[in-house]
């Protein structure tokens, strides 16, 4: 059997998208689709899409992270997704439709630039932008988080410098902290810049690491901030990988999302090894 992907990014965060509008869709073992995303042994990405026919909607989809493990939505893949069926499927129409775990969102690609998309972060309007404050303790250590969800959880840390911040410590002590539960959550830091700008990055759950770009965490951190500090919209969020904005549709009322999304390459495999066991270095088993 023959695999045909396309691998696409947002600001650095890659997918794998396999299309089956029109076929059937198999399921993917969560050992196969660790085996695609291993960027030593696989084709290489943060996360996996496997698209599919639904009623009343342009197309639906599964989305995995790298890990194998299933995820609610994502925000940089919801973007990538729309500019391929906008491209691939449906050149004209708009808004382009997909239905996701979390419901149906729409997105189109910008006028005077398709290579920027922009996407709705939830099926519904938001009359109030809801986040809890906890004081979370891991060790010695305590952090103000503020817990909000976007599509997916996501505990936001302010931060006084982001560059020299110990993300990967302290996103890998909260990650699966039993305050957040059986499932865990993101983890999100954000620094301020001046007015509605600001820096952010995510430890994501189901990647284990820091992302170029996360999308709901992009967002996560923007209704913090303006929350917080009574910023307006739309607040541009430099991530590492570019640059994405949230904004607040002034009519719908709809949570918006606007950044890159682009081609990478196209390949065909001919089959998935179903029993791969991703080796570890000898550092990482301390």
């Amino acid at each position: 059997m023959k695999f045909p992907f396309y691998k696409m990014h947002g600001c650095g965060n890659d997918f794998l998208i396999i299309d089956y509008l029109g076929a059937h869709a198999p399921e993917f073992f969560p050992s196969e689709i660790a085996y695609l995303c291993d960027r030593h042994y696989g084709l290489g990405a943060d996360g996996f899409v496997v698209l599919y026919e639904a009623k009343d909607v342009h197309a639906a989809w599964h989305f995995y992270n790298s890990d194998g493990s299933r995820a609610e939505m994502c925000g940089n893949a919801a973007r990538c997704v729309i500019k391929y069926l906008a491209e691939q499927h449906y050149p004209g129409e708009v808004p382009i439709s997909l239905y996701t775990d979390i419901g149906i969102i729409k997105g189109k690609l910008m006028e005077d630039n398709p290579n920027i998309v922009e996407i709705t972060l939830a099926p519904n309007s938001i009359k109030k932008f809801e986040y809890e404050q906890k004081l979370v303790v891991a060790g010695e250590n305590s952090f103000d988080v503020y817990c909000v969800n976007t599509g997916v959880p996501h505990a936001v840390i302010e931060v006084k410098d982001i560059s020299t911040y110990p993300i990967l410590d302290v996103g890998k002590r909260l990650l699966k902290h039993p305050v957040f539960g059986e499932a865990g959550t993101n983890v999100t830091f954000f620094q301020r810049v001046v007015g509605q700008k600001i820096k952010a990055t995510t430890y994501e759950r189901g990647v284990e690491h820091e992302t170029f770009a996360c999308g709901t965490g992009v967002a996560a951190a923007a209704m913090v901030y303006s929350e917080l500090f009574l910023q307006p919209f739309p607040i541009e969020v430099e991530a590492p990988g570019g640059v994405l904005s949230v904004d607040m549709s002034p009519v719908s009322k709809m949570l918006l999302l606007r950044g890159p999304a682009e081609f990478v390459y196209t390949v065909e495999l001919e089959g998935i090894p179903r029993n791969f066991e991703k080796p570890f270095l000898y550092s990482d088993r301390k």
